[in-house]
């Protein structure tokens, strides 16, 4: 049963959604080191570079060149305070090497065999057009959040010599080479290829002449590891001459379609013109040789949120927040023709209407979660605060800095313009752009739609002593769960522990999961043991499991769980069965509903998004109490009432509490719906057969 109440603030869910994904690589050396000391979210390292005077003017006279220059650089934050000489120093980037405050490359390995804290080269970005400095570690932050192998950044303070020619805050940015390759995807000998406007848009489509040497000598597709384009090439032939049954059924063996529609999805949500889509510009393609397919990685994303130039918008200049997901790539600058739906390879894959309908799915949740105001305002702020009073100042203040910009226009641009207006570069504010595009989205798309209601519901990635399969054994298993009223038989489906690798293990057929029942499959590598043992293993060190639908020509992802390190019979999994919040267990469950060892209110949503309070771990078949109030409170109710001497927090007086009747699980559910006016409300609940009260959790 749900009952609609009015409510305000907001609550950070847990929420699973679309974070299915290429797990972080925290179990790389190199990028875990880097991670704990170099791309840090709460401060801003000082960088220091030291190198001959008459170097620092070459590079700055000579912004074109990739002439490297010797220095010194000393990095300094909370955790580290470190030197490293003989390395490499130069300007970087396509069309920001022109601006005053331009983007600086640093080549630990420029001269000599070395990494500095896990890394080979940094990249400092220099954020010249783009007045708040964050839309770039906003939209990096974004896509790895939902999957996408991505970029880390971290905010500099950069001195080199005296401070006087170069001094001010700067984005340091992850560079994209063979290293992070080998952290995301296990290995470092696949084609890379850097992707950009330069000679010709990035649009995959064949250059003329179609040969490898024509690939050779440009500079749109630079290959960065092995020195070959006959992948690269073979990619393109198939996008421009495959039929259109041929291009459905193999468009899955060239690229990893679901990472793939991830990056696109985000780019929509956000308004990022600068990646393949609009401007065809500005992205990766790594082969990785592990699974045989390509993936795309975004890069340069200072063009996002909206962010068309300040004072002279591009010609295609266009509300972004109103943007439609079906005419995105209308229009575009160079990426497409007329009537084309962006570039070929993006125009052919939403052709095919199960594909669009993943980007569909993709763009609602990403701007209902992710990207929602609630979530990645509160990293904007973030940033905010961080940088605030360093913007604008060092050498790069006043009259010498790009545009005119001053400090004032680094406040006001994540507030400011707060409506769309061509006047001002047809740019928004940062958080009133995320606040119209959510609203818009939802109002226009309402929902996704699931394409199967099996999720994956636990994991025990260590079983040493919970259970035993058939044979006797404690494997590790998975268990998928039915959110529906109907038996769905899962013959066809696969399952498999690597994101790329989406057909490793082929459900059997007439593998039936009962309506909201269970199913264990137990992955120890061993399919002679029975039907329902897989060909993979979990690894307790983290991973993930992923469901995708059976279709003999897609790869379209169902569900999935990514887990952390998890210690001997410890469970991961969702709460409640089937829901959107995914924790740490009390205890496995195989095959029986996830529950917490005490009453718990957990929340899924923002506003003003549909908002859903989950009431589990109460008694079944029992009723339940949902008191809401606009403040907390230490409220005990009197001696001589029922459940006398309970304490609250909340003031159980101040509303008619919500009462309702628990399942056979002891769940409850209240919906707060999109559109309510909100006031503000804290909600608490209590067993009424028990007494016991919940955790109070604001809205």
């Amino acid at each position: 049963m749900r009952y609609s109440l009015i409510y305000s603030c907001i609550i950070l869910a847990i929420s699973s959604g679309i974070n299915a994904q290429h797990p972080l690589p925290v179990n790389d050396k190199d990028w875990a080191e880097s991670n704990e000391k170099v791309f840090l979210r709460d401060e801003v390292t000082e960088v220091f570079i030291t190198m001959a005077e008459e170097d620092l003017d070459f590079i700055i006279a000579n912004t074109d060149l990739d002439e490297l220059k010797n220095c010194t650089v000393r990095f300094v934050n909370s955790v580290v305070d470190e030197t490293i000489t003989n390395v490499g120093l130069r300007a970087r980037g396509n069309s920001a090497r022109g601006t005053t405050k331009f983007p600086w490359k640093v080549e630990f390995n420029g001269f000599i065999d070395q990494k500095f804290l896990g890394l080979e080269k940094m990249n400092f970005n220099a954020g010249a057009v783009e007045p708040t400095i964050s839309r770039e570690t906003l939209a990096y932050d974004l896509y790895r959040s939902i999957g996408v192998a991505a970029s880390r950044t971290g905010h500099i303070w950069l001195t080199i010599n005296d401070g006087s020619k170069v001094q001010g805050v700067y984005t340091n940015v992850e560079q994209q080479d063979e290293e992070w390759a080998q952290a995301w995807f296990g290995n470092k000998d696949g084609d890379h290829y850097k992707c950009r406007f330069k000679d010709v848009p990035a649009k995959l489509t064949p250059l003329t002449p179609n040969t490898i040497e024509s690939y050779e000598n440009t500079d749109s597709y630079e290959e960065k590891i092995t020195g070959s384009y006959q992948r690269l090439i073979d990619f393109i032939n198939f996008i421009d001459t495959a039929d259109d049954d041929q291009f459905r059924a193999e468009i899955k063996d060239y690229i990893n379609i679901d990472s793939f529609l991830r990056s696109q999805a985000v780019d929509v949500a956000i308004g990022g013109w600068d990646g393949l889509w609009i401007l065809a510009n500005n992205y990766y393609l790594y082969y990785d040789t592990d699974t045989g397919v390509f993936e795309y990685a975004p890069w340069d994303l200072d063009n996002t949120f909206a962010m068309d130039y300040w004072l002279f918008p591009y010609p295609f200049g266009t509300n972004w927040a109103k943007r439609k997901i079906e005419r995105f790539g209308k229009n575009c600058l160079v990426a497409c023709n007329s009537g084309d739906n962006g570039p070929p390879l993006i125009d052919r894959i939403l052709q095919i209407d199960e594909y669009y309908q993943v980007l569909e799915n993709y763009v609602i949740e990403i701007t209902s979660k992710y990207s929602h105001p609630a979530v990645l305002g509160k990293n904007a702020d973030r940033i905010l605060n961080l940088l605030e009073p360093l913007a604008y100042t060092g050498s790069f203040s006043g009259p010498t800095m790009d545009n005119g910009y001053i400090n004032s226009d680094f406040v006001e641009g994540f507030d400011e313009p707060g409506s769309y207006s061509t006047f001002a570069g047809a740019t928004w504010g940062i958080k009133p752009f995320l606040a119209e595009r959510s609203n818009f989205i939802r109002e226009e798309y309402g929902d996704a739609v699931p394409f199967s209601a099996v999720v994956v519901n636990e994991i025990v990635a260590s079983n040493e002593e919970s259970i035993t399969d058939e044979s006797g054994d404690n494997e590790d298993w998975v268990e998928l769960y039915n959110d529906s009223d109907e038996s769905i038989d899962l013959g066809g489906f696969f399952l498999t522990d690597r994101y790329g690798n989406p057909r490793q293990w082929e459900i059997p057929e007439g593998t039936v999961i009962e309506p909201h029942g269970f199913l264990l499959f137990w992955c120890d590598d061993d399919e002679e043991e029975g039907p329902l043992h897989t060909n993979f293993k979990l690894a307790k060190d983290g991973e993930g499991v992923y469901l995708y639908l059976n279709d003999p020509d897609l790869n379209i992802l169902v569900s999935s769980i990514v887990f952390p390190e998890l210690q001997d019979d410890q469970a991961y999994g969702r709460l409640p069965d089937g829901g959107n919040v995914i924790s740490f267990l009390d205890t496995p469950t195989p095959s029986s509903p996830n529950k917490p060892n005490e009453l718990t209110l957990l929340v899924d949503g923002f506003f003003p998004n549909e908002l859903v309070v989950d009431c589990i771990g109460a008694s079944p078949n029992a009723s339940v109490k949902f008191l809401y109030s606009s403040a907390l409170a230490n409220f005990t109710l009197p001696i001589d009432t029922p459940c006398g001497g309970t304490t609250f927090g909340v003031d159980p007086t101040q509303n008619e509490p919500v009462t309702d009747v628990t399942d056979n699980t002891g769940r409850a559910t209240v919906s707060f719906p999109a559109g309510v006016v909100p006031s503000g409300i804290y909600v608490q609940v209590i067993d009424v057969d028990t007494c016991e009260t919940s955790n109070t959790v604001a809205i």
